[in-house]
């Protein structure tokens, strides 16, 4: 209580105070009552109860300690203190003799600019300096340009002193001078173009060294080979020869690691050099072998020859060389550089290329010879490859051959050319007499004839893949598919679908109203003409199917497909998936499949079309005959003869012959009808139609004859017989072996049923014993017609034609 209220007092007291004892020193300003306060206010704090006073010893030493501390602290400070101001003061003192030395030195230089130059002022003094010091900096500039043209002559001073005895030293110097050109083509584009000049000099003489070490050493392989009469050398090589052969390859040794491309063996390169010349006096001149029409008829077959005769000696002799040296080299399996055939080849090439760039540029607007050569040029490229084993040094993908460049630029004229030969000789094939007759030499019996149109066009498809199944590129097939096959395939296409146009506008009402027809028209459809016009359309869009469906198992279309596949899993979808082709446009000429994981080919989208074509001119067919029947078998139909009654012995009905009205039209159009269709259509289809032409022949017999007309014993045998023998017509066109055969089997039960005798007959159930047991209904009526063997009539089918005979009538 009482440390309280002595808190009040003091507090009261510091209310009482003036602001400005602040400013006031505490040992000085400070009552002395006051400090009193304070220190009494500190014991208080630490002495507060008697236990207190045991600590009082530490409590004096710790007061004490505190003091030390503070004494050191303000010790420090001062003399911190002391030291920066010292530094300060020093500083400012450099400073300012720093500044008074530079002013010194500015005046002293601005007053010797103006002795020398005359000048009134610094900056006219400057001015007229300037001159002189680009000048100075342009010969210091100009002395280091020598010293770097020195160092460059020593460079190539010291690759000609060791060749041609020591390549592999004059390489160092060469190295030196090639890296020195490459640093300073790097550095020349941060200095913004600077020293253009001497870069291009580095450069050139890089270049101009090269050349010259490799004129020395090749010159010297020359001069040996000189020795040995080469290109007809003596049994067996010299030392020499090796040993001047080993020393090119040194010297090109850098050039064949940093090599890109297949590159041309110096030794070889000088081996080679009898034979280009043979070949520029062949071909190159004016001799008859250079006529551009000879194509490559004589320059390939020097080239295969010329590499065949050299090939024994080149392994022999030069492949030994070529082993020891690349042995343990990362290019020690790659053919371009052991194989001495795959070396002598690529040395040639470029000669032989030139020839054919020249060659393919003179007969460029000459189709035909053009179309040959191209053919030429491919086979050439493949006998390079499978005579020789030539990879072009790319043993994945084999070498791209010739065919590859001259493509890169004649391709769209090539394509062009055999598009219009190819299209030229569709119109021809269209042209023809024979293009719309039936060839029935073309297969076996039991199968769909085509035309000779479409024999012929199929060849043309094919004769097409062979000018370019021989590419290597994709978008190169790819573009000969569809520009050229599928538009041969659209076109031939529309050609049938006319065909069916034609036909179903000359066959219908309507279309003969909307249209007009000629005599000739009608004439070509009279007789089999309708169905021979159906069946051609049928058997060539057959024709084509099967074909395209074989070819899309063949490996080059499947390699076709599995390409395009592969291209379309990568190929998003809105862009081009082929050149300037899209998804759509791809999808619409080969195969909805395509980007999907649906089995497909190529030739989809033309087999489905042909396919629908197919089966349009199969219902014509189908159609063609079964709705004719009325017609035809008008009078048929009508015939009133049906319940007259004869007094001839029941044993005689067996001798009935046909029904003269339907004799004509069983002769003239059954007949006559299904053996065009069985001799030209294959055994299904020809099936298909009759089965479906049957059932509506069936139907027409049973509603309009059998179940219209009242029959006598004598009308029911003659109708007996006539349904039997239209099953005898069928049944004589029908394929042998081609499964049940068939009928109208409907027909045949009621005409069988309605035909019963009167009387019992042995193994046959009398009339009136089938009427009481059919019209008794139920589980008998069904044993009846068991018992009769009818199986495709009911038990209402039954009462009805039972009930058209007479007989039943008065029952």
């Amino acid at each position: 209580m009482a440390t309280a209220s002595r808190a009040r007092e003091r507090q009261e007291r510091k209310g009482d105070r003036s602001p400005l004892a602040i400013l006031l020193d505490p040992k000085t300003d400070i009552p002395l009552g006051e400090r009193d306060i304070r220190v009494e206010d500190y014991l208080n704090d630490k002495i507060q109860t008697a236990t207190d006073f045991e600590s009082l010893d530490r409590l004096i030493a710790s007061v004490e300690a505190q003091k030390l501390q503070l004494e050191d602290q303000l010790a420090d400070a001062r003399q911190k203190f002391s030291t920066a101001k010292d530094t300060a003061t020093n500083r400012t003192s450099l400073m300012q003799q720093q500044t008074q030395e530079f002013e010194k030195q500015q005046t002293s230089v601005q007053e010797r600019l103006m002795i020398v130059t005359s000048s009134d002022t610094p900056e006219e003094a400057t001015e007229r300096l300037r001159g002189p010091l680009e000048k100075l900096r342009k010969l210091q500039l100009a002395e280091q340009y020598v010293e770097m043209l020195e160092y460059i002559e020593s460079l190539k001073d010291s690759a000609r002193e060791c060749l041609p005895q020591n390549p592999k030293e004059a390489l160092k110097p060469y190295i030196q001078l090639k890296e020195l050109a490459i640093q300073l083509q790097q550095l020349q584009e941060p200095a913004e173009g600077a020293a253009i000049h001497l870069t291009t000099y580095v450069q050139k003489t890089s270049t101009d060294l090269w050349v010259e070490m490799k004129e020395i050493m090749s010159d010297e392989f020359e001069s040996v080979l000189k020795k040995s009469k080469w290109p007809n050398p003596a049994a067996e090589l010299t030392q020499e020869w090796s040993d001047s052969f080993g020393k090119l390859l040194d010297l090109q040794a850098p050039e064949i690691l940093a090599a890109r491309e297949p590159l041309v063996l110096l030794p070889v390169s000088v081996l080679a050099k009898p034979f280009i010349l043979q070949f520029r006096y062949h071909f190159f001149s004016d001799k008859p072998t250079n006529h551009p029409h000879q194509l490559g008829d004589y320059f390939f077959q020097w080239f295969l020859g010329t590499i065949a005769k050299w090939e024994d000696f080149l392994r022999e002799n030069v492949g030994p060389v070529l082993a020891a040296h690349f042995r343990g080299n990362i290019l020690a399996g790659n053919t371009l550089y052991v194989d001495p055939v795959a070396a002598l080849i690529t040395a040639l090439l470029p000669v032989l290329k030139e020839k054919v760039d020249a060659l393919v540029f003179e007969i460029s607007r000459e189709p035909q010879y053009l179309s040959r050569f191209m053919v030429q040029l491919m086979n050439f490229d493949d006998a390079i490859r499978a005579r020789f084993n030539y990879d072009g040094g790319n043993p994945e993908h084999g070498w791209k051959g010739l065919t590859w460049d001259v493509l890169d630029t004649w391709f769209g004229r090539w394509l062009e050319v055999e598009k219009e030969f190819a299209l030229q000789r569709y119109r021809d094939i269209m042209d023809a007499p024979d293009s719309g007759l039936i060839d029935y030499d073309s297969s076996a019996a039991g199968k769909t004839k085509p035309t000779y149109g479409a024999t012929k066009v199929t060849d043309l498809i094919l004769t097409v893949t062979l000018q370019y199944n021989k590419l290597r590129r994709f978008s190169h097939k790819f573009r000969f598919l569809v520009s050229i096959q599928a538009e041969i395939l659209d076109q031939y296409l529309g050609r049938l679908g006319d065909s069916l146009d034609v036909y179903q506008t000359v066959t219908s009402t309507v279309g003969r109203t909307l249209h007009g027809v000629t005599k000739e028209q009608l004439a070509a459809l009279e007789g089999i003409g309708g169905l021979e016009s159906l069946c051609k359309v049928f058997g060539s869009a057959e024709h084509l199917i099967n074909t395209l469906n074989e070819w899309g198992n063949e490996e080059f279309f499947v390699d076709l497909w599995d390409h395009l596949q592969d291209r379309a899993k990568v190929t998003p979808v809105e862009d081009n998936l082929v050149g300037n082709m899209t998804y759509t446009e791809v999808k619409d000429c080969t195969s909805e499949a395509v980007g999907s994981q649906d089995e497909g080919s190529v030739f989809d989208v033309a087999i489905n079309d042909f396919q629908n074509l197919r089966n349009k001119a199969e219902k014509l067919i189908t159609g063609a005959l079964k709705y004719k029947f009325p017609a035809n078998l008008s009078q048929y139909l009508s015939k009133p003869e049906w319940q007259t009654i004869d007094d001839a012995p029941l044993s005689s009905l067996s001798l009935i012959t046909v029904t003269p009205e339907l004799d004509q039209p069983l002769q003239q159009i059954f007949q006559r009808n299904l053996n065009f269709l069985h001799k030209t259509l294959g055994n299904a289809p020809f099936k298909r139609i009759c089965r479906e032409s049957l059932e509506s022949l069936e139907h027409l017999l049973y509603n309009d004859v059998l179940l219209r007309q009242d029959f006598s014993t004598l009308g029911a045998a003659r109708f007996m017989q006539d349904v039997t023998a239209i099953q005898d017509v069928v049944d004589s066109c029908m394929p042998r072996g081609s499964g049940p055969p068939l009928g109208m089997p409907r027909l045949k039960e009621a005409a069988a049923l309605l035909n019963l005798p009167v009387e019992a007959e042995e193994g046959r159930m009398p009339l009136m014993e089938a009427c009481q047991k059919i019209y008794a209904g139920g589980a008998q009526a069904k044993l009846a017609l068991e018992t009769l063997g009818m199986t495709h009539l009911t038990n209402f089918d039954a009462r009805s034609i039972l009930a058209k005979r007479l007989e039943t009538q008065q029952y």
